[in-house]
């Protein structure tokens, strides 16, 4: 493959940039700090969420248009990947119009580039279908943690490597957490996420508020949940900004994930950044940085986290110390400390290709 005429690798993620998920997010924040002297940088966004298209300008990303429709959607974002020509496709969100794209113009002059962010277990991401996107569909493909490496090693036998999400810097000086009032959840209301143990926690903490952040199919049964149990210490927000999702991390103490499998949690890194240490349910996987009783707190059950919860509250030295921590421990994962590497990855990928 030649140089392009820009002499900048182009480059195409294939995500909604003003769509708050992990993935999307995490594009957009590729898209906005890689070097643009090295990158030309294509992405999407959807016509259904507000956008401020002037921002993305200034940072020269090139938008494209999703039209959120179901007869369009699909060819919109299709015809966007053939008519941009680009070097190298990153297609995290494995939709079907990326397996269709991947599978028609792989081999061609361009290289096609996958995420692996869930861990790899028997029964969770292990279909023949995950693992043939990963390991043939994609030319190369990368894991977002080292406990994902490690599985997609043991279970299909790929060595892969390792490119970490990343967190914007912080504008402000973030303060410790000095004791246990306020409790934070975030995340997609749905049965893998287990909702339902934060609704267990509340019970068992009639004093401590807590805040369920994130929409879903099981949000109707977590209300009713609510109502039945008559709980006055929950309140949900349904799916709001990643900025202000920030702005109620900053007024709470503690972060609970219950998932049941996860990667590296983009929202245990930005709970870190505002002094927030996690307690998450890791009978699956394990969080790259939290070192499990310094920065937070890893158990295996819901009864353990209760009893982990009430630890931190009788204990308020102890999350005065998780807190502090858990902010420096996140410095690693700022997104100026970790483009490089994506730099490096994409480069590598491309000049792969080249001839």
């Amino acid at each position: 493959m030649s140089k392009p005429k820009s002499g900048k690798i182009k480059l195409f993620f294939g995500a909604y940039v003003n769509f708050p998920n992990a993935q999307n997010i995490n594009c957009d924040h590729i898209a906005r700090y890689i070097d643009k002297d090295k990158f030309e940088v294509h992405t999407m966004y959807t016509d259904k969420m507000p956008i401020n298209k002037q921002e993305y300008k200034e940072l020269s990303i090139h938008l494209h248009r999703l039209i959120h429709h179901r007869f369009i959607w699909y060819w919109c974002k299709w015809l966007t990947m053939l008519f941009g020509r680009y070097d190298i496709y990153y297609l995290p969100k494995t939709e079907p119009m990326d397996w269709s794209f991947a599978k028609l113009f792989k081999g061609r002059k361009c290289k096609f580039v996958g995420s692996v962010e869930g861990v790899v277990t028997d029964t969770e991401n292990n279909t023949p279908e995950f693992i043939y996107y990963y390991t043939k569909l994609m030319d190369k493909s990368f894991a977002i943690s080292k406990c994902i490496a490690k599985s997609v090693k043991d279970k299909w036998g790929y060595d892969i490597p390792v490119l970490p999400l990343g967190v914007d810097p912080m504008e402000i000086e973030v303060k410790r957490k000095e004791c246990l009032k306020n409790i934070i959840w975030v995340g997609n209301i749905k049965a893998n996420k287990r909702p339902l143990y934060l609704i267990e926690c509340a019970k068992r903490f009639p004093d401590i508020s807590f805040t369920m952040i994130g929409d879903g199919d099981m949000q109707d049964v977590v209300k009713e949940e609510i109502k039945k149990c008559n709980l006055q210490n929950v309140k949900l927000t349904g799916r709001i900004p990643n900025s202000q999702v920030y702005e109620h991390m900053k007024n709470n103490d503690l972060f609970l994930m219950t998932s049941k499998n996860e990667g590296l949690p983009k929202v245990i890194q930005e709970a870190a950044q505002c002094g927030l240490p996690s307690i998450y349910i890791g009978e699956c996987y394990d969080v790259d940085f939290i070192e499990s009783g310094i920065n937070g707190i890893k158990v295996m059950t819901i009864d353990e986290m209760i009893e982990k919860i009430q630890f931190l509250l009788d204990n308020p030295q102890e999350l005065k110390n998780m807190s502090q921590n858990a902010i420096e421990s996140v410095q690693d994962y700022l997104w100026p400390n970790l483009i490089s590497d994506y730099e490096r990855y994409f480069t590598n990928v491309y000049n792969e290709n080249k001839g």
